[in-house]
């Protein structure tokens, strides 16, 4: 128990069982099968962009343009299919290329030209959306064909697809982070970026491969989210990219990077769609959800600048 206690992801978890137990006594209808799936496969696309900024925030980098990159993977997948009769799985592919690709601009940008993250990334959010709507003429494309009907409502022993896409990507993620040179070349880098250096390890590399781990993400995230929406278009993810920062801190991830967990991250997720979902079982207006998510952002962060100082101390 005092090793769970210690663990960052730890707070995430009390929160989930508190809320949960709460919203249990308020709502005859939070606790049952049906709603607690609902909850997980919502979460699911918010926690595959939290988990691509997870590697970013690990390098006390932010990632403010996973929406847009997943709106533009999306709509030019769709717009593939739908206009131009490519084959899905062709479309898929190049989804995930220009994910990739997306990752590769940013890293080199901030790795080797220097900028700072928060510039690339945030003149990212109005450019990739803009080229979405650009590339589709601002329309949408509904009725998506095969495999995306399996991928956004099918199941595998009755657990739904989004759920597991989610769940193996995390399971995929928590190797790279735990077990290999990668992964801790990353922790290296948000710990002490000079020291990291002067041990050899390649911080431009090691910075754009985050950057590229977190496009490649954001574009299986288009993939779930367009096949739950069987549509596409550049609205798609509009503002989630500040879901995803918070699902992240509520995780227990420092912002100043070097510390944090990728399981605490999907708690994050699923802590802010459990309360989002708690409010519309309650009939809470949306302005009031808006209002509750940020107030918790903002504490989330507070504790996380406590316990760095009483670190640093």
């Amino acid at each position: 128990m005092n090793n769970i206690n210690r663990q960052d992801w730890f707070g995430a978890l009390v929160a989930v069982v508190a809320l949960g137990l709460v919203l249990s006594v308020a709502s005859p209808y939070f606790l049952t099968a049906g709603n607690l799936s609902n909850v997980l496969v919502k979460a699911s696309v918010i926690a595959l962009l939290a988990g691509a900024q997870t590697f970013v925030i690990l390098t006390s980098g932010v990632d403010l343009s996973v929406g847009a990159v997943t709106a533009l993977a999306g709509a030019i997948a769709g717009h593939l299919m739908l206009k131009l009769g490519v084959d899905p799985y062709a479309a898929i592919a190049v989804a995930l290329l220009i994910g990739i690709g997306v990752g590769m601009f940013n890293g080199y940008l901030i790795a080797y030209v220097g900028i700072p993250s928060f510039i690339v990334t945030l003149g990212g959010l109005t450019l990739w959306r803009g080229l979405a709507f650009e590339s589709t003429g601002g329309f949408d494309n509904s009725g998506l064909p095969d495999p995306f009907p399996f991928i956004g409502y099918g199941e595998i022993l009755g657990i739904p697809m989004p759920i597991l896409i989610m769940l193996l990507a995390y399971v995929v993620m928590a190797f790279v982070l735990s077990s290999t040179r990668f992964g801790r070349h990353v922790y290296a880098i948000g710990s002490n970026a000079a020291g990291a250096r002067q041990v050899g390890i390649n911080i431009r590399r090691s910075t754009m491969g985050v950057y590229v781990v977190s496009g490649f993400v954001c574009a299986l995230a288009a993939i779930v989210l367009m096949a739950r929406m069987d549509s596409s278009s550049g609205r798609m993810a509009m503002n989630f990219e500040l879901d995803a920062i918070a699902a992240v801190i509520l995780g227990g991830t420092s912002l100043f990077g070097g510390r944090g967990s990728i399981w605490g991250s999907l708690l994050g997720a699923i802590l802010i769609t459990m309360i989002r979902n708690g409010m519309n079982l309650l009939e809470i207006s949306q302005f009031k959800q808006m209002m509750a998510i940020g107030a918790v952002v903002i504490l989330a962060v507070w504790i996380d600048v406590i316990r760095r100082k009483r670190m640093l101390r």
